[in-house]
């Protein structure tokens, strides 16, 4: 089975840490590139780090197909 999932890839805007974060996912992909499509393709976000504090990241965010076996 074939599934679509909506992931989120973070660069740290000053700095070297990367995170990546998957939002949702879908057994349709016309059913992710539509929730894609309600967010903002790029962004600047300012996100929490644990042990650091706010840190700013630039976000980017894609849907990807996977094969998932039953």
């Amino acid at each position: 089975m074939k599934v679509f999932f909506v992931v989120t890839v973070a660069r740290q805007v000053e700095g070297e840490i990367v995170s990546v974060r998957f939002e949702k996912a879908f057994t349709t992909a016309t059913k992710a590139d539509a929730y894609v499509k309600t967010l903002a393709k790029t962004s600047t976000e300012t996100i929490t780090v644990p042990g650091q504090g706010p840190v700013q990241f630039v976000c980017e965010r894609g849907t990807h197909e996977i094969d998932v076996e039953e």
